[in-house]
């Protein structure tokens, strides 16, 4: 199998990616840009987030009503995200309805207005969905994580920023962040559908040619370095459970050794609970956890992801939960893994990669992993056989290097 975008740059230079899918005769329109959280000024975390969800919000030439009016006429789907080095505007719609769908999302990409009264409605949802985050362990603990294994960083907050970051932020700062961080040369427009080459790309001409960012500045992060000491933080909750994480710096996608650090992780706590360790081992054998996973791969990017080790318990088995979970770690790293064990988290990998591609946004996502991270064209066709190439000794070699059991961060929350 391979997935083989056709490339055009316009002379601005904004990258277009073009997929013919004549499955269905349905197109997904969609804006990718290099702004994520991670260009936020340390001081106003979130800042990347409120600015996308005001994207079609209203325009200059078109009000949030009327957009959302006339792609339900034409029974479009339209959503926005921010991520951690991506903010984008997806648009799903009728083949036959490309001229449209191309033109709003022109016109929410560079034309965005910003309206006072729908940013106070969006950000007043931003804050409660903060208040209520607060409240659950779990997300609170993987956040503390991150803002201890980032620290100094942009990366170190929530996508959707604080409450106290919130209330300071005006249209102001979103005007001056689009017009800072939006621009065609950082930006990659993705068409996955039954909608042929030529005239898609004449559509995009005539939406986007004009565009242009003298002004535009990205920030360059200063690498993130690994933690050389361990750290606890405990932060007591009302709650009838212990949620504890163990974690440390992760790795960044292009890192060589990717693939086999992805079936150490099924191994260890990414895979099904019958056969990934830490939940067979705390969950199902011992009954010491309500849920536990762990997670090294899926976080990597640009920046470095997170390793991340978890489990939920009661109060009375909290340290035995604790220790548990550092020793399915160890033994990891000291023991390595068993043939079996490689077997079945290469099936599992395997079995799982055909889902990546089901339908025209999931193979558009695929398309943009492929230009961020220099992936080659026939990565969908060797994906079997590179994972089915790892060893055993190669598995034993990352879970030594990338592992690490005395300089990681300890994070409880709930009954402590």
């Amino acid at each position: 199998m391979e997935l083989v975008a056709t490339r055009h740059r316009l002379d601005n230079g904004l990258l277009i990616l073009h997929y013919e899918n004549k499955n269905l005769p349905i197109v997904s329109v969609n804006a990718f840009v290099r702004a994520g959280k991670d260009q936020n000024p340390v001081s106003l975390p979130g800042l990347a987030s409120l600015t996308s969800r005001l994207l079609d919000e209203g325009t200059q030439t078109y009000s949030s009503q009327e957009l959302s009016q006339l792609i339900e006429n034409v029974g479009g789907e339209l959503s926005t995200f921010s991520e951690k080095e991506i903010t984008g505007i997806c648009l799903q719609l009728s083949s036959s309805e490309i001229g449209l769908g191309i033109r709003l999302l022109g016109e929410m990409v560079t034309r965005p207005t910003f309206p006072q009264e729908r940013f106070e409605l969006e950000r007043h949802k931003v804050l409660n969905h903060i208040e209520s985050m607060k409240d659950d362990p779990e997300a609170f603990g993987s956040q503390t994580l991150n803002r201890i294994i980032y620290k100094g960083s942009p990366l170190a907050e929530p996508v959707l920023g604080s409450s106290e970051s919130l209330e300071q932020i005006s249209t102001d700062d979103l005007r001056q962040f689009h017009r800072q961080k939006y621009g065609p040369q950082n930006t990659v427009l993705i068409i996955v559908g039954d909608v042929e080459l030529k005239s898609t790309v004449d559509l995009v001409n005539d939406s986007f040619s004009y565009w242009a960012n003298p002004q535009l500045r990205l920030e360059e992060l200063p690498r993130i370095k690994r933690q050389t000491e361990p750290f606890f933080e405990s932060h007591p909750m009302p709650k009838e459970q212990s949620t504890i994480f163990l974690g440390h710096l992760g790795i960044e996608r292009t890192n060589r050794d990717f693939y086999v650090l992805q079936v150490v992780d099924t191994i260890l706590g990414g895979g099904p609970g019958l056969t990934s360790r830490i939940p067979k081992q705390l969950r199902d054998n011992q009954g010491l956890a309500y849920s536990a996973y762990s997670d090294l791969t899926s976080s990597s990017g640009l920046y470095p992801g997170v390793f991340a080790a978890y489990v939920c318990t009661s109060p009375e088995n909290r340290e035995k939960a604790q220790e548990g979970l550092l020793a399915e770690i160890t033994n990891l790293v000291e023991n390595g893994v068993t043939e079996q064990e490689l077997d079945i988290a290469k099936d599992f990998l395997i079995g799982n990669f055909a889902f990546e591609f089901q339908g025209n946004a999931s193979i558009a996502r695929y398309l943009l992993a492929g230009e961020l991270f220099q992936l080659e064209d026939d990565y969908p066709s060797r994906y079997k056989e590179t994972v089915r190439a790892v060893t055993r000794s190669e598995a034993d070699r990352v879970a030594r290097q990338y592992l690490d059991t005395v300089n990681y961060t300890t994070v409880i929350v709930g009954s402590v």
